[in-house]
């Protein structure tokens, strides 16, 4: 599982051989988590469904140092597996043209994207999944 899984379903199917029918079965876990930054209140943050998750913290707005530095301690205590803080700074006026602002991505999500957009006559999932398991292959060889 990558990041770009962050808000998909995930499961196992049961393939019934007589009817040739599938039955999803979806698992009520997740394990990535995006949380949203607008100056939120640590103390009323509840922290303990992100326990041994992976988490990205999206700064949106940030007025208090102090209280984001209490709200990012608030969820290492809660024993997270892994934190991300993604910041987007104001450059406005930093620079003559405009600049885009782009939150970062994980190779899967690049890819992914790439393959959405190109222009083949052929499954785009199948693509992407043959692309999946190659990166996955790779991850493991290192």
């Amino acid at each position: 599982m990558f990041w770009s899984d962050v808000n998909d379903t995930r499961g196992f199917h049961i393939f019934d051989t007589e009817t040739l029918e599938r039955t999803p079965v979806n698992n009520p876990h997740k394990m990535f988590y995006n949380i949203y930054y607008e100056d939120t209140p640590h103390q009323t943050f509840d922290t303990r469904e992100y326990e041994n998750k992976i988490v990205k913290v999206v700064v949106r707005k940030k007025t208090d140092t102090k209280n984001f530095e209490k709200f990012i301690d608030k969820l290492y205590s809660s024993g997270i597996a892994e934190l991300k803080v993604v910041e987007n700074f104001d450059f406005s006026g930093w620079y003559d043209k405009e600049i885009d602002l782009v939150e970062s991505e994980d190779t899967m999500s690049i890819l992914n994207r790439y393959i959405e957009e190109a222009e083949v006559p052929l499954d785009k999932s199948l693509i992407q999944k043959i692309m999946n398991e190659v990166y996955q292959e790779a991850c493991e060889l290192v």
